[in-house]
């Protein structure tokens, strides 16, 4: 199982450590664009960016919403990915949308037990964790729950919550908290950071905390 996790996509400093984490050439590799958790967002300045970011390195990324989708679509068309791809935007309206089309259950079959790479920016990174806890913290820059959810359980891909656009000079203390709450690992990611799993293998990238 592999997993590539980033606050703010591919910066130019995790260009290397991304192409090394591929299974084959860029040129060679498919990767679907999952946009939806900015559906809800005005601005899609980010999301134009991570665009801009993956073709950087050489991909052509397959842009590719998730709603409206069936289950039944979402197996046969993502089985065609090496990499899915889940960007940023509200964690809670992805998580909402990825429940109720069967998109958690087709994900994590297809990288768990067919070696699909996952990836992820931001809301993507987070849908990663066993729950999407970590987009209520900090403060003004928690996500709006605007989907009402109740029930934050996620993919479950990592045994750890991914914290991301951390800010170690503000968030510090409160993380230290969330910690011992949650009872789990913490991998605080600040922009221009990733963190890498091969199996049972967690490297990070550029500025990253583990608590």
């Amino acid at each position: 199982m592999k997993l590539f996790l980033t606050s703010s996509c591919i910066s130019e400093n995790l260009r290397d450590p991304f192409l090394n984490f591929l299974d084959r050439p860029v040129q060679d590799t498919k990767l679907f664009f999952i946009p939806t958790a900015s559906d809800v967002e005005e601005n899609k300045f980010y999301t134009c960016k991570s665009m801009d970011d993956l073709a950087a390195v050489g991909l052509n990324p397959v842009w590719y919403a998730l709603k409206h989708k069936t289950r039944e679509q979402l197996k046969r068309e993502l089985s065609q990915a090496d990499v899915i791809w889940v960007n940023g935007g509200n964690t809670f309206h992805l998580l909402e949308v990825a429940r109720k089309t069967g998109f958690l259950d087709v994900v994590r079959e297809l990288v768990v037990e067919h070696g699909v790479c996952y990836g992820g920016t931001s809301a993507g990174s987070i849908l990663a964790s066993p729950t999407i806890v970590a987009a209520t913290w900090g403060g003004d820059a928690a996500d709006p729950n605007m989907s009402n959810l109740q029930d934050f359980s996620a993919l479950h891909l990592v045994p750890f919550l991914t914290h991301v656009h951390y800010d170690p000079g503000l968030e510090r203390d409160e993380l230290d908290v969330r910690r011992n709450e949650e009872g789990v690992p913490i991998y605080a990611i600040q922009d221009g950071g990733a963190v890498e799993v091969n199996g049972d293998v967690v490297t990070v990238h550029g500025a990253v905390e583990e608590l």
